[in-house]
């Protein structure tokens, strides 16, 4: 989309014909960003992207909205994944907050905002804890806090991003055992968690199998697709947190009691 072509004078349905078009091939867009580019109000973007998800087009989230498409091989930027689904990221990881004890030994996963909001949050709680991680965000977060004794298990560093895969890693990871892991995934169906890239898949199940629980974090958009590599069996998660942009009827497709979901409201 060009951000010289005013469309204020187009017609709402070509209006929503353009967006549809752009969503094809754009994964995600903030109701800010979407309205700059259209010459229109904050407020009419929001109709907009309302209509289209009613109908199946888009999917909202509370800032905007994710286009409804395969993630088979879709890894959107860390800039664009800052900006999607914030305040239902923020909400998730208050809930995460809640099963942190004094004396944990937590792994945190990589390649993901959703854990860089976690370590920050972390970061600000004044109680012992063992973090283990391969992001280097997340490091640098939970750096120089007297509380905290922080493990990066090590590897190479993957261009473009903060993690850390491979070797030494995985080696180390198998030989522990921790309280906690904050997992993240690029998609998640009733059947399994996915990822687009198989050397990030080799690491989180090396987590899982160190973790004594499993706690999935995820927003709404995440759900009902399927990456190009599978990661898990969705039997292998103990906990989901998700906002309450995934239904009950989606929900009630995952077996049960486990995993367990739980809901993140907006604050």
């Amino acid at each position: 989309m060009d951000e010289d072509n005013n469309t204020e004078e187009l017609l709402p349905a070509e209006r929503r014909q353009q967006l549809v078009d752009w969503f094809k091939s754009n994964q995600a867009g903030t109701s800010q960003d979407l309205a700059r580019m259209f010459g229109i109000s904050v407020s009419t973007i929001r109709r907009d992207l309302d209509l289209l998800a009613s109908e199946g087009l888009v999917k909202r989230t509370h800032g905007g909205a994710v286009s409804i498409r395969s993630r088979a091989t879709y890894e959107p930027s860390t800039d664009l994944a800052r900006r999607t689904a914030l305040e239902e990221k923020q909400g998730i990881v208050r809930e995460a907050l809640r099963f942190i004890e004094p004396d944990q030994a937590l792994l945190i996963d990589t390649g993901a905002v959703i854990c860089h909001l976690l370590a920050e949050e972390i970061a600000g709680l004044d109680i012992p804890l063992t973090i283990i991680t391969n992001d280097l965000h997340v490091a640098k977060v939970l750096t120089y806090k007297p509380n905290i004794k922080l493990i990066v298990p090590g590897g190479a560093c993957r261009f473009g991003s903060f993690s850390l895969l491979g070797e030494p890693g995985l080696g180390f990871l198998a030989d522990i055992r921790c309280d906690l892991f904050f997992m993240s995934a690029a998609a998640i169906d009733e059947q399994c968690v996915s990822e687009t890239l198989l050397e990030l898949v080799q690491l989180k199940r090396a987590m899982i199998a160190a973790a004594n629980k499993v706690i999935l974090m995820a927003d709404s958009s995440r759900f009902m697709e399927r990456a190009l590599h599978k990661t898990a069996a969705i039997d292998k998660i103990d906990i989901i947190i998700t906002d309450e942009g995934l239904g009950r009827e989606q929900i009630d497709k995952f077996p049960s009691p486990e995993p367990q979901f739980i809901t993140a409201f907006m604050s």
